[in-house]
């Protein structure tokens, strides 16, 4: 069994970036985990700021960026050059920390928009006084060298910052896991993988796996997730709901962690 899940939400608009349902989505987040990371966009702090008040009371506020948001073209924050990242990630830090009424000094914690990060950003990251990173995804390439994305617990980069990989393990191939992810082999703690079903394999079968295979979980979702606002979702809205209850039901409530809470253990 798992001795910490690090639990987070990137709380942005919907797909087609609408609003609708994201304040309700959040709520429940709030009622199920008791402690976590909401990385949030300049856009839900500017639009919703007293959902971000609220959930400031009991988990940890950190910064999601968009570059969309700012008028880019593209999402990815990777290809914009160190000083855009740097008024970007800035900017949004500022927004949060007024709706959430802390010194922006406390908004400590940081995940790229797609996990689109690169050395740069960490390097920009660390000059801001950010002191944690949750951008890297195994499944997301483009943009740092496999000897970062390859790595499953959480570390330190060379920036000094405390890196907090989304968990992902590898099956054994001959089994009900293995068999729902075959050919490819990372079984990744997110939503999506939760919602989904494959060869008679259930998310929650899949997920509850990895659960009881790591020491710790890093894993999130998105306020949509939570929602039955993207109909072409599988098993989203209550469904979803009732698997995240049945996952998280063996976690005791004092094991969940927030991204800050995980530098000041280590």
């Amino acid at each position: 069994m798992t001795e910490w899940v690090a639990f987070s939400v990137d709380l942005e608009p919907n797909k087609d970036d609408t609003l609708d349902g994201v304040a309700e989505a959040m709520h429940w987040f709030d009622d199920v985990v008791p402690r976590g990371t909401v990385y949030a966009t300049h856009r839900i702090a500017t639009e919703l700021p007293e959902v971000v008040a609220d959930l400031a009371a009991d988990h940890e506020i950190g910064v999601h960026v968009h570059p969309r948001e700012f008028g880019h073209e593209h999402d990815q924050l990777a290809e914009l050059d160190a000083d855009r990242q740097r008024e970007l990630i800035r900017r949004t830090r500022s927004t949060l920390a007024e709706a959430a009424s802390v010194d922006k000094r406390e908004v400590t914690a940081f995940r790229a928009g797609r996990h689109s990060a690169s050395e740069t950003t960490f390097d920009v990251l660390q000059k801001l006084g950010f002191e944690v990173d949750a951008s890297i995804n195994v499944r997301y390439t483009d943009y740092l060298p496999e000897s970062l994305t390859a790595r499953q617990k959480p570390f330190t980069l060379d920036s000094g910052l405390f890196e907090l990989p989304t968990t992902y393990a590898r099956p054994p191939l001959l089994s009900r896991v293995g068999l729902r992810l075959y050919p490819n082999r990372e079984l990744t703690a997110t939503a999506n993988t939760l919602r989904s079903d494959r060869r008679g394999c259930s998310g929650l079968r899949a997920l509850a796996w990895l659960r009881d295979e790591t020491t710790g979980l890093s894993m999130y979702m998105h306020p949509y997730d939570a929602t039955d606002h993207h109909a072409d979702l599988e098993n989203t809205g209550s469904q979803f709901r009732n698997r995240i209850r049945e996952l998280f039901e063996p976690v005791n409530s004092k094991d969940f962690v927030s991204a800050g809470d995980l530098v000041k253990q280590r």
